[in-house]
């Protein structure tokens, strides 16, 4: 009968009966999958994408915001925590709620311990200070990191905390804990090239260097009785032991690849030439030259397993101790000197917490690679330097450790499945044992090239518009001669130098270092362009976002992942090139043509900002406006735009009159005062604008034409116009006192 009713019903109530079916069911499954999750733990996996959204919100907030407030926020969350019985989505979302506040409040720390003063704006001055860190720039000039004793006129509550100054001139070179002094020209650290990219300003003020620029001369030796504070001196006598190793490097292995080596060993990338860096990162490889989680897990692995073989075959050790622990202890004092071996940079505090806390999982009897172990990794750095959420190396090595551990979880999943169905083959000839075992280590590669390059490759797109399409390839070719040769030997050489027979060691270091460049080589002629143009500025945060919904769960539920992919077609594009963008420091400006293509002026250009314009919206090749010495000169260059206007980019104060008179658009970008008596340009920009918010792009609005003045254009700006601690605050020309520029 009940069968006879349902026949009766309508096709629509049918439809409908089975989509309330389909629903109750999803309702049921997924409370089932969620239960299973919290019983699991996974619950505190999800912990430090709180605390990054937390830092997040504080970050872009337009607005400093209250410490107190922050502060009352996170101790009434917790205490809400506290008070609720522990289960359920009200108490997981109560949960979430106290690790945001807890970002926030970790943001706001972190800027109050690197409250330091910087350089506002292009100085020239007499400086006297002593030297931390020495390396060169890409032209092979000596460049320094000093804390300064004597700035100019510079009152010592406003001197910057370090600076970094190149010296271009002959001279014998310094060496950390040495005092230096000469005239000098200083400028802010820059900011975005491109608006919404990476702020070199915003790294540098949390590193409390306040500014950079370049020795006008020779630089001579300064006072001697200037005392470094404690962090300084501790610097130093580290940057000293690092560059003893790098000359005992360079005398064992000349050349790139003894260059190349340094890299490996001290993180001093400075002596590698310029081309073979962009082979490397064009093929995909560069990630061999950052000392990073790669690195330091080669070396630690590495001397985990020699303690341990050597331990074992020790009988009375091996039957009265945890050799395994044991081994294990060396393994972290191993890291914890290459961690200051090379820079103690930030990309290797990163590895090095992340190793250090798998080493304390094994010590503790637990998995040592395991999600949670990334959880409390991530969260360790995002409460030390929550600022490191929007560095790339962050980014890029929580993508791909979180992918890897997710994926190859679920491949042992499978795996005991298998066997525990009796499916997994088996292995009795020592032919057939050598065969599986290169297959597992080439699968592996392959598996571990094709995960993290997957993970990775969306970040370096967004930070750097540029992709490797034949990176796998590459990392197949050269990972085992990285893993098998080149590491290994690299740590041998290192352990060999206080017996002076490191060249032992470093000879076959050679060898490998020529192979992977030969390998980048290869792969770079045979590779297709890989520039990505400009990506949304948002997309970074959702795919995030797709990453930790599909990597956090261990159910079915990391497959709800895949319906926040639709997000990336709803967001607004940026790979239209604007209508006019000019760079921070006035050297580089560009216009979009007739047919849309981005050209730059033939004058005051800079292969570093041009360059990442290019791979932003020129496809990796940006061109050059065909104008005479009379229309574009390092004087002035006058161009008309597609929309009839006239453009006039002026150095020179004493055109700045006749430019007034005759241009539409009028920008200064190296001049204080443009004050125009006769005609006022319908926009002008000048010196005070770029030092205040950095490089400007200039977008026609759709139908101004005519020019409608104000109303007719868009300004995007790479410094934001936000009042933060961070941000660039610079007071008018009148009131800065004269310290000599």
């Amino acid at each position: 009968m009940a069968h006879a009713g349902i026949s009766k019903l309508t096709p629509y109530r049918k439809s409908q009966l089975r989509l309330q079916h389909y629903l109750e069911d999803a309702r049921d499954r997924a409370g089932a999958a969620f239960l299973l999750e919290t019983e699991t733990g996974s619950g505190f996996n999800v912990l430090p994408v709180f605390v990054a959204l937390g830092i997040a919100v504080y970050f872009l907030a337009p607005a400093e915001p209250n410490p107190w407030a922050l502060l009352v926020s996170l101790m009434v969350s917790v205490w809400l925590c506290l008070r609720m019985n522990g289960h359920g989505i009200s108490y997981f979302m109560m949960v979430g709620l106290a690790a945001v506040f807890a970002g926030m409040v970790a943001g706001k720390l972190a800027v109050m311990r690197s409250q330091a003063p910087v350089i506002e704006r292009q100085i020239t001055a007499e400086i006297n200070a002593i030297v931390i860190e020495t390396d060169q720039n890409k032209r092979g000039s000596a460049r320094y990191v000093v804390q300064p004793a004597s700035l100019g006129n510079i009152k010592p509550h406003n001197m910057p905390a370090r600076l970094r100054i190149s010296a271009s001139a002959r001279h014998e070179r310094f060496l950390p804990g040495e005092t230096i002094r000469g005239i000098v020209r200083l400028q802010p650290v820059s900011g975005p090239v491109i608006s919404g990219s990476y702020d070199f300003g915003f790294f540098a003020w949390f590193e409390r260097l306040g500014g950079s620029g370049f020795f006008m001369g020779a630089p001579q030796h300064g006072n001697d009785e200037f005392k470094p504070d404690i962090t300084a001196r501790f610097a130093i006598a580290v940057n000293k032991f690092r560059i003893s190793v790098e000359n005992r490097i360079h005398a064992a292995l000349p050349g790139t690849n003894g260059a190349v080596a340094v890299a490996l060993v001290t993180g001093n990338k400075s002596g590698i030439p310029e081309d073979i860096q962009n082979a490397l990162r064009r093929s995909g490889l560069a990630h061999i030259l950052a000392i990073s989680g790669l690195h330091m897990a080669l070396v630690t692995l590495t001397v985990v397993w020699l303690v341990r073989l050597i331990l074992v075959r020790i009988h009375s050790v091996a039957f009265h101790y945890p050799v395994k622990k044991l081994a294990v202890t060396a393994g972290f004092f191993s890291s914890t000197f290459y961690l200051f071996m090379s820079g103690a940079g930030v990309a290797t505090q990163r590895a090095w917490i992340m190793i250090t806390v798998m080493l304390l999982a094994v010590l503790m009897d637990r998995r040592a690679i395991t999600m949670r172990s990334v959880a409390i990794s991530a969260l360790i750095i995002l409460v030390i330097s929550p600022q490191s959420l929007f560095a790339p190396g962050f980014q890029m090595s929580f993508a791909a450790v979180a992918s890897l551990v997710a994926g190859y979880e679920l491949i042992n999943r499978k795996r005991m499945e298998r066997r525990e169905h009796g499916l997994q083959p088996a292995f009795h000839h020592w032919s057939w044992r050598l065969w599986k075992n290169l297959g597992t280590y080439l699968a592996g590669i392959t598996i571990t090239s094709l995960i993290a390059g997957t993970a990775t490759g969306f970040v370096a797109a967004w930070h750097f518009n540029l992709v490797a399409p034949l990176g796998l390839v590459a990392n197949l070719l050269a990972m085992p001669v990285v893993s098998l040769i080149v590491m290994p030997f690299v740590l041998a050489s290192v352990l060999l130098m206080p017996y002076g027979l490191e060249a032992i060691a470093l000879i076959p270091v050679g060898y490998g270092i020529e192979t992977v460049v030969d390998i980048a080589r290869l792969v770079e002629q045979h590779s297709p362009n890989g520039t990505t143009g400009l990506l949304p500025t948002a997309s970074i945060g959702v795919f995030g976002l797709f990453l930790a919904c599909l990597t956090i769960p261990r159910t079915r539920l990391r497959y709800c992942s895949f319906a926040i992919l639709p997000l990336f077609f709803l967001l607004p594009q940026r790979s239209i090139p604007p209508d006019i963008v000019i760079a921070e420091n006035g050297r580089a400006a560009a216009v979009r043509n007739e047919t849309g293509e981005l050209v730059l002026f033939n004058t005051r250009l800079g292969g570093f900002v041009t360059g990442i314009w290019a791979k932003a919206w020129a496809d990796g090749s940006i061109k050059r406006l065909s104008l005479g010495k009379d229309q574009c000169n390092r004087d002035r260059c006058i161009h008309v735009l597609p929309n009839s206007k006239v453009l006039h980019l002026v150095y020179d104060p004493d055109l700045l009159q006749s430019s007034c008179r005759r241009a539409d658009i009028l920008v200064a970008p190296r001049l204080w005062w443009v004050n125009c008596r006769d005609r006022v340009p319908e926009l002008v920009l000048k010196r005070i604008d770029f030092e205040r918010h950095g490089t400007h792009e200039i977008r026609f609005v759709s139908g101004s034409q005519p020019f409608e003045g104000k109303g007719a254009y868009r300004i995007s700006t790479g410094l934001p116009k936000s009042a933060r601690p961070w941000n660039r605050i610079v007071r008018p020309v009148e009131t800065v006192s004269d310290i000599g520029g």
